[in-house]
């Protein structure tokens, strides 16, 4: 029985669609939004989590096109002292919220692969996080954003982007 709903199926079979005519789809399984933060709601953090159930591992085309995805979504910055070599472009820092009707600070992570030898965390043998071997406590972790999603490090949630409450002020007031 397959998961795949009407849609997906008309897509998939739909003769002027074909991958052959350069058409590829990709469903996102999670998109993973920790939208309050030490920071309040003003500071939030992303990232898309493709799952793989069974050990099974993306096809080529699926790789490229999350791969492109990644690129996209991705607004981490660089620093002085922080070296980032998953960043390919330049996405924005702020987003309009429409619950909070004013822009708001978003970390974006990109997408990252997330496998399981069988269905989830508790009834795998491993757990795999883009390639890394991890536990389900690193698991937690990961999604709690305790752990950065990329180093698999404790995060760093200081906002390095956000002006110092006396500066948004003066720029309010000239």
């Amino acid at each position: 029985m397959t998961a795949e709903d009407a849609f997906s199926r008309w897509l998939c079979n739909h003769p002027e669609l074909q991958s052959k005519d350069g058409f590829t789809c990709t469903d996102h399984d999670k998109c993973w939004h920790r939208f309050r933060t030490d920071h309040g709601r003003d500071f939030q953090l992303m990232m898309i989590l493709e799952i793989k159930n069974f050990g099974a591992v993306l096809s080529e085309s699926q790789r490229d096109t999350l791969y492109t995805e990644n690129q996209l979504l991705r607004n981490r910055r660089q620093t002085p002292t922080k070296q980032l070599q998953w960043q390919a472009g330049i996405a924005p820092l702020k987003v309009w919220s429409t619950m909070r009707k004013r822009y708001v600070w978003v970390r974006h992570f990109g997408v990252h692969v997330l496998r399981f030898s069988d269905q989830g965390p508790e009834d795998s043998e491993w757990i795999e996080w883009d390639r890394h071997h991890i536990d389900c406590k690193q698991l937690l972790a990961l999604l709690k954003f305790d752990l950065d999603p990329d180093t698999l490090q404790p995060m760093d949630g200081r906002s390095h982007h956000r002006k110092k409450p006396i500066e948004w002020l003066m720029d309010k007031l000239f």
